[in-house]
């Protein structure tokens, strides 16, 4: 599978804070949720909410096939 690199996907410059207390920004926190509602694991996206981003940020959680879920449902509202 190619990856499909978005615009938004490239790399933002770095931000220089007058103090080390302002909290830096992110765009979205994606979080993996069992069927019961649990939490299972959770990532900060700092520039967006892209197909990238996510089969990256599912390809850590489960590297292996037999790791995988049988489905995925990714609700972007």
């Amino acid at each position: 599978m190619q990856p499909n690199t978005q615009p938004h996907d490239e790399p933002m410059p770095e931000v220089q804070y007058s103090n080390y207390f302002t909290p830096h920004r992110f765009y979205c926190v994606e979080t993996i949720c069992a069927p019961c509602s649990v939490v299972v694991t959770w990532a900060k996206f700092a520039n967006a909410e892209s197909p990238t981003n996510i089969l990256q940020f599912l390809a850590s959680v489960y590297p292996t096939e037999e790791s995988q879920p049988d489905y995925i449902c990714i609700d972007k509202a």
